[in-house]
């Protein structure tokens, strides 16, 4: 019935250019695809008609497939003869959802099927790809265009709303982070990539609304590690002063006050975790920071024949659970040994990746250090990508900044040092 429905719609000029990309041909019965994609032929043999006429459109239709047995044609043309009726208003209002049930359902079973034969590595990954696209699909309208108003759109690019950064660097060449925002800290090992992170998100914590929760999802040792930096970070303390302060019952207290609760930044290893799992714990923990250190360890990607592409998709996949989860996503990776000892490493310095994984992010914050001892304590923050660069300041501050292990803070250096 869906598909009378739908030829009757597809029928009228204006109605096909609407529809005709957003229909999930692959879930549809050939009749009516073959008979969707001549209704396009006859639209442009006959710019003026604004529907397809009937006594015009069979011979055109007898004439395109001239292969085609009688008998054949004939059942085509009782489906024709039943698209003459107007599609009423309801029909019209519910055929694009009726479309991306027809979709679901119909890729649910094949991954059923795929499942009983031993050829679905992750089914909640794909079954949440499905959902997530009938979602999508029910959001869409027959047309859609951007009209929003210029003065709004030249407020967002002023508008400061957003969570900002500890280090001053970043605040004077990014807008504050937003929902939606998906950014790659790289750095080489040992160089200091979790305490930029512990120094910055116990920043961020506080500035959330105060139900969301940072998940930070640990892939790179024990997660138990992160948890007295996340402490010395919030509070800008040594371990010997850490203790002191525990021993006298104030430790715990003040990071409750720092980052407003004792579970507001949540560590979860995550080691061999596949992308199915990933998304049952952030469905359960409301995050407003997803933090993936280090996703390229994430499994459910094997399906690429490239160790690239496998990572160009994990990315996309993080940048997508940002828009999903109306959150801010950052991800950890590694700067290549081309990058080793510089200050202001590339763009393309990625480990394992030239441009994949740049394409997927909003900005790369690169940590470069210096291999001479003199710059042991100094870090160098670069954004050799930066779509959130604020209108009117430097899209890379290429900044040298102080680097204290000892406390697990990053801080930047006062003027006139």
């Amino acid at each position: 019935m869906i598909d009378v429905i739908l030829l009757r719609i597809m029928r009228k000029r204006n109605d096909y250019f609407k529809l005709r990309d957003l229909i999930p041909k692959a879930n549809l019965d050939p009749k009516t695809v073959a008979i969707i994609e001549d209704f396009g032929k006859y639209f442009e043999k006959y710019p003026s008609h604004k529907e397809v006429d009937m006594t015009t459109f069979l011979p055109r239709f007898q004439a395109w497939h001239p292969g085609m047995k009688d008998e054949v044609f004939n059942q085509y043309k009782n489906v024709l003869v039943n698209c003459i009726p107007e599609a009423d208003d309801d029909q019209r209002k519910n055929i694009l959802q009726e479309l991306a049930e027809l979709e679901m359902v119909t890729r649910l079973a094949n991954i059923a099927d795929r499942h009983n034969n031993g050829d679905v590595e992750d089914a909640f990954h794909e079954i949440s790809n499905v959902m997530d696209g009938y979602r999508q699909r029910l959001g869409l309208k027959a047309i859609q265009y951007i009209d929003t108003p210029i003065g709004d759109l030249l407020q967002d690019e002023f508008d400061d709303t957003g969570v900002a950064w500890r280090l001053n660097c970043l605040n004077e060449s990014m807008r504050r982070l937003r929902p939606g925002d998906f950014g790659i800290i790289a750095g080489r090992p040992d160089k200091g990539k979790t305490t930029f992170l512990t120094s910055e998100v116990t920043f961020f914590a506080p500035q959330l609304p105060s139900d969301r929760n940072i998940i930070w999802l640990n892939n790179e040792g024990p997660g138990k590690r992160i948890i007295p930096r996340l402490y010395q970070s919030a509070l800008n303390l040594s371990m010997t002063e850490m203790k002191e302060q525990h021993q006298a019952g104030i430790l715990v207290p003040a990071y409750r006050e720092a980052v407003g609760r004792l579970d507001r930044i949540r560590v979860i290893d995550a080691h061999g975790f596949n992308t199915g799992q990933i998304e049952a714990i952030l469905e359960e923990s409301n995050p407003g920071v997803i933090v993936y250190d280090m996703i390229d360890n994430i499994r459910g990607f094997s399906g690429e024949a490239r160790t690239d592409l496998q990572l160009e998709e994990m990315y996309k996949w993080a940048r997508e659970r940002s828009v999903k989860f109306d959150c801010i996503g950052l991800a950890t990776s590694q700067i290549s040994n081309d990058g080793d000892g510089m200050q202001f490493p590339t763009l393309g310095m990625l480990k394992d990746s030239k441009t994949g994984k740049q394409g997927a992010c909003d900005f790369q914050l690169m940590i470069g250090a210096s291999n001479d001892p003199g710059f042991a304590k100094s870090r160098f923050i670069s954004l050799p990508k930066n779509k959130l660069r604020k209108p009117d300041g430097p899209s890379d501050p290429r900044a040298e900044v102080i680097f204290d292990g000892t406390r697990a803070r990053y801080t930047d250096i006062p003027i006139g040092t």
